[in-house]
């Protein structure tokens, strides 16, 4: 009997503190994009409230609701979507992504190292060599020494350095290349436990244009639900200049893309700013994804392999020099699904997803 109650305190303490992880991390996107927001109507406020009363139940459910966010989403709602449709950030992390993944499992698959072994049939960026809880393995996982993994990445020329591992928004990544030294290196590698090294990705000259110091990636949001597989939005994330890393807080830019694979004709950087053309004079109604429909079936392809842990996933893939979809990363919890480019995350399913959640809400 006291075995079970402290199993059960230990469940209750593990589910709160992962609420509050999510809810932080949705609060901090708000503060950040609330002082540029533009308010909304009391006749929109009393539609969206209206709307979203089902869906508040509970006390996880209504503090993960914050009208502000609305505030948010009407300065970006360009395209007049129904406003009541978008996902407060805090309500996606908390309630939606936590209801469709199984972040326990999902912490344990999420780690690039496994990449290999998971999408062995999809091109991603050549593994070089990696670093997994503090062991160097070759890019066939068979354990080497440090010495030869400098080796390998000095070879290489120019390489890119990732946490494997709880990176969050490019965060740790470093490009390092064989001008600088092996001692630079060496402590580029001792910082963490769990690296990957990679060559650096050749992206297709239509992305390169809009930055070529860093990977400019799709961000693509998939659903599976009752047993149908749904592309719920799609985006691109643009780098800002000079960057190595295309994050939006670092100066970079979301824009969405339509079933066509043509990029909307607007822009938006993480202060809500609007852009018709990048920086550089790209004008991104003109652009279009190249072969974008293949970057659709692949991550089809792809996300049945994760249905025991995650049904919703966010994937990043760019293009290479090739024209071909090059995996980059895939979120099995907790991705982002950028609405302020792409509009409301489920768009005219929002109803059956919310529906469909309450249905099965415990």
């Amino acid at each position: 009997m006291i075995a079970k109650l402290k199993s059960k305190i230990k469940e209750l303490f593990h589910e709160q503190a992962n609420f509050y992880s999510r809810y932080k991390d949705g609060y901090n996107d708000l503060k950040k994009g609330v002082l540029n927001g533009k308010p909304i109507l009391k006749t929109e406020k009393d539609d969206i409230l209206n709307f979203w009363k089902p869906y508040l139940i509970d006390y996880r459910t209504k503090k993960s609701f914050d009208i502000r966010w609305f505030n948010i989403y009407k300065k970006t709602n360009i395209y007049n979507y129904p406003l009541k449709y978008y996902i407060p950030d805090c309500y996606y992390y908390c309630i939606v992504d936590n209801f469709f993944s199984n972040g326990e499992k999902a912490k344990i698959l999420d780690d690039k190292n496994l990449y290999d072994l998971y999408f062995y049939d999809v091109l991603q960026p050549t593994t070089i060599c990696r670093k997994e809880n503090g062991v160097y393995l070759d890019k066939n996982y068979n354990v080497i020494s440090e010495n030869h993994a400098i080796s390998l990445c000095k070879a290489n020329g120019q390489i890119i350095i990732k946490p494997s591992v709880d990176a969050c928004a490019g965060s740790g990544i470093v490009k390092w290349d064989s001008s600088s030294s092996n001692e630079t290196l060496r402590q580029i590698l001792n910082k963490g436990e769990f690296l990957i090294i990679q060559d650096v990705v050749k992206q297709h000259e239509v992305l390169n244009k809009f930055n070529s110091t860093c990977v400019n990636t799709l961000r693509m949001v998939t659903l599976l639900l009752d047993g149908k597989f749904y592309l719920c939005t799609s985006v691109i994330i643009m780098g800002g200049k000079d960057a190595i890393t295309n994050h939006l807080h670092s100066g970079g830019l979301v824009c969405g893309i339509k079933s066509s694979g043509q990029l909307m004709d607007t822009a938006f950087d993480s202060k809500l700013n609007e852009y018709r053309k990048h920086p550089n004079g790209v004008v991104f109604s003109e652009c279009f994804i190249p072969n974008y429909n293949k970057c659709v079936d692949l991550v089809k392809k792809l996300a049945p392999r994760f249905i025991h842990v995650s049904k919703l996933i966010s994937w990043d893939l760019t293009i290479n020099d090739k024209g071909d979809p090059l995996l980059i990363e895939t979120n099995l919890y907790w991705g982002g699904s950028v609405q302020i480019a792409g509009g409301p995350v489920f768009g005219n399913m929002t109803p059956e997803v919310l529906d469909y959640i309450m249905k099965h809400y415990k």
